[in-house]
């Protein structure tokens, strides 16, 4: 009885230690980022970052993140602006395996955890807004942020909780979309802060300036994009009656315009104009403007007083993440991060060999020592009747 339960054991341990075998994880491409919907994104002015690889073979967090930069660049620009990624999502349980020279190293900027040591490099940006989430957060804590004048007001929007359907707080979101701000992303607000300088001036002529933005572009980081910068030239007094670059008038901007782009708009006496780096323009007045006016570069394009970011956290799938977002004027840092699919290894198929093989073993085996044991008790059956026979 011992050796059978020995056997059975043995092939019940066969059977489900392949069900206990290690798990190769792998990760799944995620297409809507090259058709359809990422150009679509990338092109309303929406950005693409990192948040790491969930199906990385690799257990270094340096080389997970490397990973996805690379993943993320064979497929699309990381914006309408540059190329290069420079937002990067971090995993809170894993900063001790991170430092900023890693990250700063990796190409990466803007980042949404507090990294010890400090960089001055790289740029945190603390979720202050909360969660796009419905029951997460509530209107008053973002009109808390308005009145307070925060300057940016970073939001996060995660479209699936493990297989949960997560829904928007949609009176939060219309709160937000009626707000005049300026709906930017993580890299672009980050670029314009590293490029913002005032413009050079040539107002000569009595009734039109020439402006021009000349950009150093060794005094800042070269991770960063070449985007549009707003001035404001005060007391000009005169109204302005175009803005021409070469034979191309710059459009007119309004004054809850919301979407980074060169124009200008005139503000009673006031001029506010957002120009390219290297580009010049020849500025039209009804009349001889104020030689004496003051020059001011605003913090946020076209001198809004806020800007409002959206990150969509652990992007694996794009249509799924953004499909709720088509009408709205927020525009989203997608991180992005590969969808993992368990596979097992090579253990599986030889476990399932080895069990395959040892079964009709181990019956053959138990149906012969069953019948040795049967001849066995026959044989001591029969010297028992013997020793009663001669009894």
């Amino acid at each position: 009885m011992l050796t059978r339960r020995i056997v059975a054991l043995t092939l019940f341990g066969l059977l489900i230690l392949p069900l206990c075998a290690p798990v190769a994880a792998e990760w799944e491409e995620d297409t809507w980022l090259t058709t359809i919907i990422g150009p679509e994104r990338l092109g309303l002015g929406d950005e693409f970052g990192c948040h790491g690889m969930a199906g990385s073979e690799t257990s270094v967090y340096e080389l997970e993140i490397s990973e996805c930069r690379d993943y993320l660049t064979e497929r699309i620009n990381a914006s309408k602006w540059g190329a290069n990624p420079i937002s990067l999502g971090l995993d809170s349980d894993r900063l001790n395996e991170i430092d900023s020279e890693t990250i700063a190293a990796a190409g990466f900027a803007i980042v949404d955890q507090q990294i010890i040591p400090l960089n001055s490099e790289i740029k945190n940006l603390s979720y202050n807004g909360g969660s796009l989430e419905k029951d997460r957060q509530t209107i008053d804590h973002f009109q808390a942020l308005i009145q307070d004048e925060e300057p940016l007001i970073n939001f996060y929007w995660h479209a699936r909780d493990h297989d949960v359907i997560v829904r928007p707080n949609s009176e939060l979101v219309s709160s937000i979309e009626s707000t005049t701000a300026w709906f930017t992303t993580w890299g672009e607000h980050a670029s314009y802060q590293a490029m913002k300088s005032e413009f050079s001036l040539d107002n000569s002529s009595s009734d039109s300036w020439l402006v021009a933005f000349e950009s150093d572009s060794q005094s800042s980081n070269d991770v960063f994009w070449d985007v549009p910068i707003t001035n404001k030239f005060s007391n000009i007094n005169a109204d302005v009656v175009s803005v021409n670059y070469g034979d191309i008038s710059l459009d007119e901007l309004e004054i809850d315009s919301p979407h980074l782009q060169t124009g200008w708009r005139q503000e009673n006496n006031s001029l506010i104009l957002t120009l390219m780096p290297g580009q010049q323009v020849r500025i039209n007045f009804d009349t001889s403007a104020n030689n004496d006016s003051t020059q001011q570069t605003c913090e946020r394009f076209n001198c809004h007083k806020v800007a409002i970011t959206v990150a969509g956290i652990h992007t694996n799938d794009l249509f799924d993440w953004s499909r709720r977002w088509d009408d709205t004027p927020m525009r989203f840092t997608w991180l992005v991060e590969p969808r993992e699919v368990s596979q097992y290894n090579w253990i599986l198929p030889a476990f399932a060999v080895i069990v395959a093989l040892s079964a009709p073993v181990a019956i053959i085996w138990l149906v012969k020592n069953d019948r040795r044991a049967q001849q066995a008790i026959a044989v001591l059956d029969t010297l028992d009747n013997l020793k009663f026979e001669e009894e």
